[in-house]
């Protein structure tokens, strides 16, 4: 007869143990929960998200966090989920456009443009995408044209255009141009709508520009962005510099100063930008 043995359970190593995160969308929908292991790496995140969104053209979108100093990263693909956010509570990260195209129109996937589109409609919003007055309207009136189709007046009652949200400290009198502007608009369909609003804003000097708040060697505040076309400054939505790829020869950072190395009409020079912490500095650097 054989006689039952006890067999013991192995202890749970850290390669058993799952830690879960949740994933904010650019249309604000639901969040979803996400599980993963302690040496998974960022790319298998991005991944996972980008397969549940059907998109193929996935090297422009990352996943954005906060961490305890309120300072936004990037989830570095190369590198372990759990290392890079083992001090972030609650685990959030924000699916985002990482890298915007120089002409969205030569994207393959139509998807692609939308969800382009959602987070163009969002930099707007929130003030980074920068522009005149009137290019603020003509923008907005493409988004209203995309959420309600053709004005109607028995179906677009006055003040309609209030219950969405588009511009910074938006107001009536805006809105009231924006509904003049959308009557314009009729016979566009939703993907002609978002087509047009991607052809203008990809013209724009605030185009893609993530702005980091820097000071300049005089101590004046500006803003710096990394773009398709370089580095760029800013004060208000005027592009006072740009520093073409073609021209920077290393790009540095000591402490809490950036440091562009250019070469221009073959002089080198080197501009110095002050951050305003050294994690915000190494924040722009990785950008």
């Amino acid at each position: 007869m054989f006689k039952n043995k006890l067999v013991k359970k192995s202890p749970k190593t850290y390669e058993d143990i799952k830690y879960t995160c949740s994933i904010r969308f650019l249309d604000d929908s639901e969040s979803i929960t996400v599980s993963f292991q302690k040496e998974t790496k960022g790319q298998w995140l991005i991944d996972y998200v980008c397969n549940e969104l059907n998109l193929v053209e996935k090297d422009y979108f990352g996943l954005r966090f906060v961490d305890t100093e309120k300072q936004r990263h990037w989830l570095d693909p190369t590198k372990a989920i759990y290392r890079q956010l083992r001090n972030v509570s609650p685990i959030v990260l924000c699916f985002r456009v990482k890298f915007y195209p120089a002409d969205p129109m030569k994207l393959k996937e139509e998807i692609t443009r939308y969800f382009l589109f959602l987070q163009l409609r969002r930099d707007l919003h929130h003030g980074r995408l920068l522009c005149s007055p009137q290019d603020d309207i003509q923008l907005a009136a493409y988004i209203i044209q995309s959420e309600v189709g053709d004005y109607h007046p028995d179906d677009h009652p006055a003040g309609y255009v209030a219950q969405f949200k588009m511009l910074p400290k938006q107001n009536q009198k805006q809105e009231e141009k924006i509904a003049e502007v959308h009557k314009g608009l009729s016979g566009q369909v939703p993907s002609d709508s978002e087509s047009n609003f991607l052809k203008k804003a990809c013209n724009l000097d605030t185009y893609g520009v993530d702005p980091h708040a820097v000071k300049d060697q005089k101590g004046n505040q500006m803003y710096l962005g990394v773009t398709h076309l370089g580095i760029v400054t800013f004060q208000g939505n005027k592009r006072t510099h740009l520093f073409k790829w073609d021209q920077i020869n290393k790009i540095a950072l000591e402490g809490k100063m950036f440091i562009v190395h250019v070469t221009v009409n073959e002089k080198k020079h080197a501009c110095g930008f002050k951050c305003q912490t050294f994690s915000a500095c190494k924040h722009l650097w990785k950008c």
